[in-house]
């Protein structure tokens, strides 16, 4: 993370990594990126990269590979979006976020990081330029 809370030099040195580009190309997910916060009670960790529900057959050593688990989201769309969104500083990005949900009388922990599913996945489609940011549920708090 940079001194503006952004991982905007990771976020670039990813799109400039040739093995990141050619899985992309391999796997047809050359207009998909995305980006994953797990959160815990004091900290989080931040990925980038793509989200594909299509099995990946052979993934590079240097590439990471999550599975979600199913469940109940909350999700906000956004369009006319691009790269630039994945540099901006996750302390106004998350905030502004998790106050759209609780506008709309979504049920989340205060702190995600306390959640059992402490995942924030955001997706953006680099051909329609649409960005979803999904908020995994704890579906312990859901009525």
């Amino acid at each position: 993370m940079d001194n503006q809370k952004s991982f905007g030099q990771q976020v670039q040195e990813t799109e400039n990594d040739p093995i990141f580009k050619k899985f992309l190309d391999k796997n047809d997910l050359t207009n998909q990126r995305a980006s994953l916060v797990v959160f815990a009670p004091d900290t989080f960790m931040f990925w980038y990269g793509a989200a594909t529900d299509k099995k990946i057959k052979q993934l590079p050593k240097q590439l990471n590979h999550f599975e979600l688990p199913a469940s109940e989201v909350a999700e906000v769309e956004t369009d006319g979006m691009n790269l630039a969104f994945f540099s901006q500083p996750l302390n106004f990005v998350i905030p502004t976020f998790l106050d759209k949900l609780a506008q709309a009388k979504v049920v989340f922990h205060e702190n995600p990081g306390d959640s059992k599913k402490p995942y924030l996945l955001t997706t953006l489609n680099l051909s329609n330029k649409k960005l979803e940011q999904i908020l995994y549920l704890d579906s312990s708090l859901q009525k």
